[in-house]
């Protein structure tokens, strides 16, 4: 019995001193996914908010009153400079053109028959034949005819703008918005609805405004004067735009502390809408030699960026960084410990600690 216990104990003993020692093996490294910094002279930009609107904002109002009586373009189409649009009731106009047109006509009569007379009495006035008040009276009329003709003129072309402004043209290229006014409705010069109102689409504008830090640190580099490059971009994935700023408001907003500025694209596809929000992104300056990372390779800690590399020993070391710009591609960095060549991880640093080896496999570029 004796020698069946002292058994049991040491088979007990052999199978504790074994649980101790699997217990005792070292976890395996964390697998992390690696890359190498690449080095390259990047663009730094800016980001701000941006507004897409029209250069111009045409409210089509009639220059003349009168009925409604007919549209010759649908709502929301495109016009072109010149296009007709509307046509107000012209024969009120007409009447008075024809009106001015008679007169007109009546007094180049009067006039030619002053002239006339002038001219026949010249030779007889020079031989004293008649007396030099009554040669003056013939000056006289002749003159005063010529006046009235001006007149009539003048008339003549006045009552023609009036007939010309029933129809109404479009005096820009663009969209047109909804109608305010149904045909067979009055019109008035002093309305104050508009008709509709015309947009340009192409091209286009983009307004947004800088805080006074950010604007003075483009400023330093890009001077004043006004032309600044910049990208924008929809917030939905796009094709970005490439612009230039051509105004710079001549002072900051107080209550915000942000100057505006507005750019111009060329917009010819109509990809833009005005209204629209957009994001800009103000060219800074060229970065060379500017470090490049995945935008996973980042990581935003209590000292700001930081990023882990692995040192010649397969170990985590966390090093900070200093972002100079990003993209959807890539961040570009700067640390006075990082070189082109080094390696990052880009995945995996959940599981990392600094000082730990870690099991590296390095990252696709496909």
């Amino acid at each position: 019995m004796k020698h069946t216990l002292c058994l049991i104990l040491l088979v007990a003993v052999s199978f504790t001193g074994c649980s101790k020692k699997k217990s005792s093996k070292a976890p395996p490294p964390p697998r992390v996914t690696t890359t190498t910094i690449k080095q390259e002279t990047v663009p730094v930009y800016i980001d701000a908010i941006g507004q897409v609107i029209a250069p111009v904002t045409v409210n089509i109002r009639p220059q003349v009153a009168g009925k409604l009586l007919k549209t010759y373009v649908q709502q929301g189409a495109i016009v072109k400079e010149g296009d007709v649009l509307y046509e107000v009731d012209s024969r009120p106009y007409q009447a008075i053109l024809d009106e001015a047109l008679a007169q007109l006509a009546h007094d180049q009569a009067l006039y030619l028959y002053a002239q006339r007379t002038q001219t026949r009495n010249k030779p007889v006035a020079e031989k004293d034949y008649i007396s030099i008040l009554s040669y003056e009276q013939f000056e006289s009329n002749t003159s005063a005819a010529q006046a009235q003709l001006d007149l009539d003129k003048a008339a003549v072309t006045a009552a023609q703008i009036n007939v010309d402004y029933c129809k109404v043209m479009a005096p820009v290229s663009g969209k047109i918005s909804f109608f305010n006014v149904d045909v067979g409705n009055i019109v008035a010069i002093d309305d104050p609805n508009q008709l509709t109102v015309i947009r340009p689409f192409s091209p286009i504008d983009i307004t947004f405004s800088l805080p006074q830090q950010q604007f003075e640190i483009i400023r330093q580099v890009q001077g004043d004067a006004g032309e600044w490059k910049f990208v924008a971009t929809l917030p939905d994935p796009h094709t970005p735009f490439a612009g230039t700023t051509y105004f710079i408001d001549n002072q900051l907003d107080q209550t915000t502390g942000t100057i505006l500025l507005k750019g111009r694209l060329p917009n010819e596809n109509r990809a833009l809408w005005p209204g629209q929000f957009i994001r800009v992104k103000v060219l800074h300056k060229m970065a060379e030699n500017a470090l490049l990372v995945p935008p996973s390779t980042v990581l935003i800690g209590k000292d700001g960026p930081y990023v882990y590399t692995v040192d010649n020993d397969g170990k985590a070391v966390v090093e900070n960084v200093t972002v100079l710009t990003r993209t959807d591609a890539y961040y570009a960095i700067q640390s006075p410990k990082l070189h082109a060549g080094d390696k990052v991880i880009v995945d995996g640093q959940i599981n990392v600690a600094p000082g730990i080896k870690v099991a590296e496999v390095e990252a696709s570029h496909s």
